[in-house]
């Protein structure tokens, strides 16, 4: 539920470019000492914030339903930490990439929704990858919120091996092409 949640979450970010396109806000951000970079900057300190913030909620809430198998130590809190982070700067990024290709508010919610849940529904967020027909193994491991949600439910059990790493790897690949995708449409979007 926390990397499910942290995706969702994110939708913050497609929504507030795409916000400040229709409302003019860009324009009177601009009109300050601020560039496009800090824009940018702010759009993604808010949805590692908001993450963060939501990762946080839900496991101090599910903590009594689990507490037994959980395992955390200094070594598995910043995996859950760094989880949470590199998974609202690449979902973040998403949303963003396709607010600034959409027009229409409609067209925004349209795409974002099914992309969102595609996403949800192709991953380890509700099932595990053990015992799935093969061509729908092969999808979660195309999808990147499975990277995400193996990589916090490590962090949460202590169950951090080699394929983990290799998982954080990936996210962090992902994370990183999707951020500078979505930096360089906004800086050329005309607002």
């Amino acid at each position: 539920m926390i990397g499910f949640n942290i995706m969702n979450s994110t939708l913050i970010s497609g929504i507030i470019i795409w916000n400040d396109r229709k409302h003019g806000m860009f324009e009177q951000i601009m009109s300050g000492p601020f560039t496009r970079s800090h824009y940018i900057l702010s759009n993604i300190c808010t949805i590692g914030i908001i993450g963060l913030v939501s990762a946080g909620l839900i496991a101090v809430v599910g903590y009594p339903v689990f507490f037994e198998s959980v395992e955390f130590s200094l070594v598995t809190i910043p995996i859950i930490i760094f989880g949470a982070i590199t998974g609202s700067v690449l979902f973040g990024s998403l949303a963003s990439i396709i607010s600034t290709r959409i027009r229409s508010s409609e067209g925004f919610n349209v795409i974002i929704n099914t992309v969102f849940l595609f996403f949800a529904f192709v991953s380890t967020a509700f099932y595990p990858v053990g015992g799935v027909p093969e061509p729908l193994r092969t999808a979660f491991y195309l999808n990147p919120l499975t990277y995400l949600v193996d990589v916090i439910r490590a962090g949460i059990f202590g169950t951090i091996n080699e394929f983990v790493i290799i998982e954080m790897i990936v996210l962090v690949a992902i994370a990183s092409t999707l951020f500078v995708v979505a930096s360089r449409l906004l800086t050329k979007l005309d607002f």
